[in-house]
């Protein structure tokens, strides 16, 4: 969704006739000033309690995640952004504490994208020159901290940056240190694909020998990413290096299933995080991808090895859109940016790429009925699900957003609500590593967590119906959040970007 085809070639591909490098490494070496930057765009938006201070949050449903009961006219009372009790209504408060008024309403722990792009200062001189020589990077950026308001806004917590960079690491960082508030992040390697590079080197790794994959393992590891991710072009003497090294580096590998790749044979080797559902057919031919049976054995599988996967239904039913066959589904006026607007128009160019390759067609088609079919087999089989969207920036309670991918969990595949939320929920933390200290509502937990005006445990809907989010001792009110969103629209409305068509 991110990178049209050989965009954002930092280091260009090596000449057909000439041998491909063993490795190289075409991202930028470091980051902008913009990931360093602070949260003067929205520091005022939150409601920030003060060391020592307690806040309540009175007499709201609280639902824990650790089962499946809500617990009724209850208190969460939170202190330097833990949550240290959860008790009913009308028990002793602390004196002194902030009283923040939930009566008739939900409150559930934060939700998760477990896969997203968010667009930085890297992403958006990629596109600069498409809108004229004068417009630079800059014209077309969101601060980070209105970018990380966005998730904030949509009740979104956790987030997973699947294409990673020094860009990602310095605002990973700049979040842990405190510099602006954002959800918790992690960040995947750049990709690790073999030629030619499905995104140009901005964003990938290139590995031309089998050697280059041990050597991509070492490279993501000092710089610090959190996994690494295998890409669709890899060779199978390269991806098995590199799950070697892996395993002895102890870096976990959460990416995309190489074609040169059997699903079965990279489970098998140690792939513990599958980055799209249709990983499980996209290199299938169309009768395999239809069969059932294959999926319910993968599914077994997937089940036996402790395997988490990523739902990215938003980009399975985009993959139909950007091919032709489902033309209404990109919603265009409820997107936020003006460049994501301009891309994915039908005259744009992910969809003419897209459209105008026989092979992009083929694995195309159907892409969210078999997404489905195969979330359906997982689901049977008790494997770990995750929600993802593999979208840019935020829409917050919008389209092409997190919450979409929970109502195709109950709508589609039959979960309950509650079962939906697990997976943004429970899940997330624990495909992170964070389950003690994230992920239900308890004490010792963090207290990152989003009140709702709604039951999600009878509709799921009720997720959108957000009144309030609180990360850690910040606690953003429904008309903050919705001065932020204002404020970002401000300055994605001055982008030089044309309408779209």
């Amino acid at each position: 969704m991110m990178l049209p085809m050989g965009m954002g070639a930092a280091v260009a591909a090596p000449p057909p006739s000439e041998p491909p490098p063993s490795f190289i490494d075409g991202t930028a070496p470091k980051a902008t000033e913009w990931a360093s930057r602070g949260d003067e765009h929205t520091k005022d938006l939150f409601d920030v309690a003060e060391p020592g201070c307690w806040v309540v949050l009175r007499g709201a449903t609280v639902w824990p995640m650790t089962g499946d009961e809500g617990l009724p006219n209850h208190d969460i009372l939170v202190r330097d952004g833990v949550i240290r009790a959860v008790q009913p209504t009308g028990a002793a408060l602390p004196e002194g504490a902030r009283v923040i008024e939930a009566q008739g309403q939900h409150v559930i722990p934060g939700l998760a994208d477990n896969h997203c792009h968010p667009p930085l200062m890297h992403i958006s001189g990629n596109w600069a020159g498409m809108f004229g020589p004068q417009v630079k990077a800059e014209d077309l950026q969101l601060p980070y901290d209105l970018l990380m308001f966005l998730f904030l806004s949509g009740g979104i917590t956790r987030i997973q940056a699947m294409a990673g960079s020094a860009e990602d690491l310095a605002l990973r960082d700049s979040i842990r240190q405190g510099r602006l508030r954002g959800p918790a992040m992690r960040v995947a390697s750049p990709v690790i694909d073999g030629y030619p590079l499905v995104w140009g080197s901005a964003i990938s790794y290139g590995i031309g020998t089998p050697e280059g994959g041990r050597t991509a393992a070492r490279r993501l590891q000092e710089l610090g990413f959190d996994f690494a991710k295998p890409y669709t072009r890899l060779g199978l003497e390269a991806y098995d290096l590199l799950m070697d090294e892996c395993k002895a580096l102890g870096i976990e590998v959460t990416g995309h299933i190489p074609a040169a790749v059997s699903v079965e044979h990279a489970l098998r080797k140690g792939q513990r995080g599958v980055a799209h559902v249709f990983e499980y057919f996209y290199n299938d031919s169309e009768s395999e991808r239809r069969n059932l049976d294959m999926m319910a054995r993968r599914a077994r599988l997937s089940a036996e090895l402790g395997v988490t996967v990523q739902s990215t239904l938003t980009v399975s039913m985009m993959f139909e859109y950007d091919i032709g066959q489902r033309p209404d589904a990109f919603k265009a006026a409820g997107v936020f940016d003006p460049v994501l607007r301009h891309l994915m128009r039908p005259a744009g160019p992910i969809v003419q790429m897209f459209s105008g390759n026989p092979q992009f067609v083929a694995q195309g088609t159907d892409c969210l009925l078999h997404s489905i079919n195969m979330m359906k087999a997982l689901k049977a089989e008790g494997v770990r699900i995750v929600p993802g969207t593999d979208m840019g920036n935020c829409n917050g309670t919008g389209p092409h957003t997190i919450h979409d991918e929970l109502e195709w969990f109950v709508k589609d595949v039959g979960m309950t609500p509650l079962e939906a939320l697990r997976c943004a929920t429970v899940n997330s933390a624990a495909h992170h590593g964070e389950s003690s200290v994230s992920g239900t509502l308890e004490t010792g937990k963090r207290s990152d967590l989003v009140l709702l005006n709604a039951d999600p445990s009878r509709d799921i809907g009720a997720t959108r119906q957000i009144a309030g989010v609180m990360l850690g001792n910040a606690y953003l009110h429904r008309a903050a959040m919705d001065r932020g969103v204002e404020r970002a629209k401000a300055i994605f409305a001055r982008m030089p970007v044309p309408a779209a068509a």
